[in-house]
């Protein structure tokens, strides 16, 4: 049998440096534009004086800007019945609310058209389940500031 020895100014074993488990930073976020945040803010303030106040007996609504594909909400179930939608958008000239039931037999769709500036409402028939509601611009002008909103509260 013979021993091994082993001088102090050996180098041991190799060893691999530890594999690296993490990622780069991601990208700070875009640096907002206070002339597009005022002028959304501007817009969101005659929205809400459009619109009024928010009903007691609010039973879906919300608002929210356009750019892109609009501004979307749900509800998951709602009782059968007759609803009043009251809507509104500016920045733009004209916008669309989507009311949806997708889970009805064929679908069921309201699509008021919304002439920006002003306050519409309808009233809507709707059935039990599931209500989607979006709402989107009708125009091709840039609008990166233009807002939307509605109320949807039960029709007397």
């Amino acid at each position: 049998m013979s021993a091994c020895a082993y001088t102090d100014d050996e180098a041991g074993p190799a060893t691999a440096p530890p594999a690296s488990t993490s990622r780069p930073a991601p990208p700070p976020p875009p640096t907002a534009n206070p002339a597009l945040a005022q002028e959304q803010a501007s817009n969101q303030t005659q929205l809400d004086r459009l619109l009024g106040p928010r009903p007691s007996d609010l039973v879906l609504g919300g608002s929210g800007g356009l750019v892109g594909d609009g501004h979307r909400t749900s509800l998951p179930g709602i009782p059968k019945g007759r609803y009043k939608v009251t809507s509104a958008c500016v920045g733009v000239s004209d916008a669309a609310l989507l009311i949806t039931q997708p889970d009805r037999r064929g679908g069921s769709s309201h699509e008021p058209a919304l002439k920006c500036g002003t306050a519409s409402s309808m009233t809507v028939n709707l059935e039990v389940g599931q209500v989607f509601a979006h709402l989107v611009p009708m125009t091709t002008e840039p609008g990166t500031a233009a807002v939307a909103g509605f109320w949807m509260v039960p029709a007397p």
